[in-house]
């Protein structure tokens, strides 16, 4: 396909290579991303400028990523990525962002860069755009809502003040101990003995609601795990995994996982909390995110938030959150729109 979609006056477009980005262009990528989060999180500080370059330079041969650059002047206004994954699963879908300073919106540079995007795509029937937006960037949903993708899967963005977690709640959940199981962290690197039990962990993610949401279950592989250890230790992150195990099969019934950067230790991410099908209703959930927790608040003292994401149908573990004292931050949503349409909305 090729597009006849308009770059505006006095902007140009061009594809940036991943692969050797240069100092100047990483720099600018680095001031409009500050200018983007100070949008979406303007409680949180700017991130340290090696803590975004990092996630810039760092690439993986399970990916392909192109991205574009929208420049005025020869500044980075805006930008546009699309990524493929080649893990031998969902190999249809291709995640497609589109970013434009506040300053240069409502000026058609989105629509130049989603053009670009979906060229870049090509051609097939089964292929589908993925996307997402935050309810605090109002101009990223009617962008989507424009180009006619729906809203697949609703995710309630909440957060957690440190200062006022319930430590004797904590204590309590932490001391449930079911019978039966035992709990292994995972520090750094996945030991070779527990990786049968990190992929059950990461595949048990497929039980969360899915909303109207089009894929199949992810599979996990160890070169998965490995390349995921790789690209978070080459971009200076740390990763804290907890499995909970059943002790009379040694199979994983129960995971919680958190990561965040020493650069930036004001927030903590977590990654998935999610038990096994067949071992819930036995507090392991609790179990584990109690855990989690008093080691943070032992060992992490700069940080302030942990920040999840959840289905918003995903009534059991909002209800964990909720008594843990996570509160709505926002909301975000998972758009989705067959490539077919999206040509046609590129093409109007």
């Amino acid at each position: 396909m090729t597009t006849t979609t308009a770059v505006p006056a006095g902007y140009t477009i061009d594809e940036v290579e991943s692969t050797g980005i240069s100092d100047e262009l990483v720099r600018q990528f680095v001031e409009l991303t500050w200018a983007l989060e100070r949008e979406q999180t303007p409680e949180d500080p700017d991130r340290p400028f090696e803590a975004i370059a990092a996630r810039i330079r760092v690439t993986s041969p399970m990916f392909t990523r192109k991205q574009w650059g929208a420049f005025q002047g020869g500044r980075l206004v805006g930008f546009g990525v699309m990524v493929r994954n080649h893990t031998g699963t969902n190999e249809n879908l291709r995640d497609v962002s589109v970013n434009a300073h506040p300053d240069h919106r409502r000026r058609g540079l989105g629509r130049a860069l989603f053009a670009r995007a979906v060229e870049a795509i090509g051609e097939g029937e089964e292929i589908l755009l993925n996307g997402w937006t935050s309810s605090r960037v109002p101009a990223g949903i009617a962008f989507a809502e424009r180009t006619g993708a729906k809203a697949a899967l609703r995710m309630r963005m909440s957060q957690l003040e440190l200062t006022a977690l319930d430590r004797d709640l904590m204590r309590e959940w932490a001391a449930i101990d079911p019978r039966g199981y035992r709990l292994e962290w995972i520090d750094a690197e996945t030991p070779d003995r527990l990786m049968a039990n990190v992929i059950t962990a990461w595949d048990t993610m497929n039980t969360m609601p899915r909303e109207g949401l089009q894929m199949e279950d992810w599979k996990t592989t160890p070169e998965i795990v490995r390349e995921q250890e790789r690209m978070r230790r080459e971009r200076g992150q740390e990763h804290l995994l907890l499995l909970a195990i059943d002790e009379s099969t040694g199979a994983t019934a129960s995971f919680t996982d958190l990561s965040w950067d020493p650069r930036a230790p004001h927030v903590i991410g977590q990654g998935g909390t999610a038990t096994v099908p067949e071992h819930r209703g036995k507090g392991l959930g609790k179990w584990v995110k109690a855990r989690m927790a008093l080691r943070v608040l032992d060992e992490t003292p700069g940080a302030r938030w942990i920040r999840t994401g959840n289905a918003g149908s995903n009534a059991a573990m909002l209800a964990i959150n909720t008594k843990m004292g996570f509160t709505l931050a926002w909301d975000n949503a998972v758009w989705q729109m067959p490539l077919a349409d999206a040509q046609r909305y590129v093409r109007r």
